[in-house]
């Protein structure tokens, strides 16, 4: 932990969102957050296990979905994740720089709707990130893997796989 003066800026900036979203937010022991930005809107919810923490500009959204953190994660600076559906992250995962993290897409064959395409994102355990990485709808990663930096993520990723975006 940083300091006792952060904890206790981030046990207030939990309660005020328990406050505000009720029962459609909740958080478990000792976060340490750096501009923690939560949006939740109609049936949403967000869900983070125990001691996390970010290092600047985390940008949570559940829109109508359910995003959910496990324990022991940690987001590099400019970290946005989308709910529309289902995000769920397990125990000891990192996340580098600017990930996006989005289980929907435009339904492109009607722009003039705004219609979302939405399908849930797992990630497993022990899963490492590297920054400017983006995660599609519909995929799952497996525990114990590794994602290189600047990767497009879209479909199934085998546990203890190592993934690098080719140039």
């Amino acid at each position: 932990m940083r300091s006792p003066v952060l904890y206790i800026k981030n046990m207030l900036g939990i309660a005020a969102r328990k406050i505000r979203f009720g029962s459609r937010f909740s958080a478990g022991a000792i976060q340490t957050f750096d501009h923690l930005h939560t949006e939740i809107y109609g049936n949403g919810s967000i869900k983070m296990g125990s001691y996390n923490q970010n290092r600047g500009n985390l940008y949570l959204v559940a829109q109508n979905g359910t995003l959910e953190i496990g324990n022991h994660c940690f987001f590099n600076t400019g970290c946005c994740l989308t709910a529309l559906e289902s995000i769920k992250i397990g125990d000891n995962c990192k996340f580098g720089n600017n990930l996006v993290v989005v289980d929907h897409d435009h339904n492109y064959k009607k722009i003039g709707d705004a219609e979302f395409i939405s399908s849930k994102i797992v990630i497993g355990n022990n899963v490492w990130v590297g920054a400017n990485v983006t995660i599609l709808r519909g995929t799952t990663i497996g525990d114990d893997c590794v994602i290189g930096a600047g990767c497009v993520i879209k479909g199934n990723i085998e546990p203890k796989s190592k993934i690098v975006q080719k140039r």
